[in-house]
């Protein structure tokens, strides 16, 4: 039976996520990541739906050259700034026990 777009789940499947962003999550380190940063980037995830594309497109690259300068291993090539950023914070959360 086919289902609505309503009936959709929002969350994708754990086998649209890229297999090099996987590997890179569970190696990243993200203990030199500042409060700052932090803070910035889950303002940016939370506003960016709510901003203009091109500057959307700015902040986000903004953000992930101050992430990559300070995690590592640096992302993987090819990968968009919206998931470096939320695979950043989620490993994070993690390190810290959070949520």
């Amino acid at each position: 039976m086919p289902r609505h777009w309503w009936q959709r789940t929002a969350q994708p499947s754990p086998d649209t996520v890229r297999p090099d962003l996987l590997a890179w999550a569970q190696a990243v380190d993200v203990s030199r990541l500042s409060d700052k940063t932090v803070r910035e980037a889950e303002d940016y995830l939370r506003k960016y739906r709510h901003m203009m594309l091109q500057r959307s497109r700015y902040e986000g690259w903004r953000l992930m050259e101050i992430i990559e300068a300070q995690v590592s291993p640096a992302p993987p090539v090819g990968i968009h700034p919206l998931d470096v950023i939320a695979t950043v914070l989620a490993v994070r959360r993690q390190q810290l026990g959070i949520g």
